[in-house]
């Protein structure tokens, strides 16, 4: 085990040559210790996407790697991993000491200033349970705010199901700290399996809400509207959130026939008619 740290050493001032010399200066300025997986049994990463501004660096320390050591596979573990990032958009600028995936999930706004909470999932690609742990950090950090959940409920209390799918999150450009270096970097929970479940089904309930949603826009400015042109129209409303399953919105459809909000036509049964 000691001898892989030493081992570890040797080989980043290695790779910080090597990227001197192939004029790499695009990258991160990282470390990085290279384990065996006999003498370190670490558990098998979560896959999830990589920012842009991270994936370069480790693709570079990668390539270096397997030119070095040709037949090794290098397995990273993101779960792992820490580093550093700083607020341009602040006064003064503040120095965040985060872990890996709360990295990924701050640099998203470098790309846009506001996301839906499904679609930085999406985008990121981290298992749910995770997922929502790290925003859930985030948001009480004050770092970034999310305008469906009141201020005041925004402390140590605030839980992962209090955070839904549709919810907004926005940089809180106002942010202010008596610190300006702040280590946001905590231990994830391991989450139960009951709790993932009901994490799951929370995340459909809220789907199947946002879908009937979707169904009353439609057939409210449309009318009448073929079964069929239905579901191609809020599958493509729905697209930039996520991709709305089609037995699902059939069930949504049928829930909002059975509370008289929509019928279907006497004469012709694939011709739905809004009530409401």
């Amino acid at each position: 085990m000691f001898q892989d740290i030493g081992v570890s050493k040797d080989l980043i001032d290695q790779y910080r040559t090597y990227c001197e010399k192939n004029k790499l200066d695009d990258i991160v300025d990282f470390s990085v210790m290279v384990l065996s997986s006999n003498s370190w049994p670490f558990s098998a990463p979560p896959n999830f996407v990589l920012s842009p501004e991270l994936k370069r660096t480790f693709d570079c320390f990668t390539n270096f790697y397997t030119q070095q050591h040709n037949g090794r596979k290098l397995t990273w573990l993101h779960q792992h991993s820490k580093g550093d990032i700083q607020t341009l958009y602040t006064k003064p600028k503040y120095i965040l000491h985060v872990s890996t995936y709360q990295m990924v999930v701050l640099l998203l706004f470098n790309k846009s200033a506001s996301w839906t909470v499904e679609r930085m999932q999406d985008e990121t690609q981290i298992k749910i349970d995770l997922f929502l742990q790290v925003l859930c950090g985030l948001l009480k950090s004050k770092l970034i705010i999310c305008p469906e959940i009141n201020d005041d409920e925004i402390d140590e209390e605030l839980k992962e199901t209090d955070i839904k799918m549709h919810h907004n999150i926005l940089v809180a450009e106002d942010f202010k700290s008596k610190k300006i270096k702040i280590n946001l970097n905590v231990p994830l929970k391991s989450v139960e399996q009951k709790d993932i479940e009901g994490l799951h089904r929370t995340i459909d309930e809220d789907r199947k809400m946002v879908i009937q949603a979707a169904i009353v826009r439609t057939m409210k400015a449309r009318q009448t509207l073929k079964h069929a042109l239905l579901m191609q129209e809020v599958i493509q409303q729905l697209s930039s959130r996520f991709k709305p399953k089609i037995p699902v919105i059939k069930k949504c459809i049928d829930i909002l026939i059975e509370k008289e909000y929509l019928e279907r036509q006497s004469n012709e049964k694939d011709v739905l008619r809004y009530l409401a």
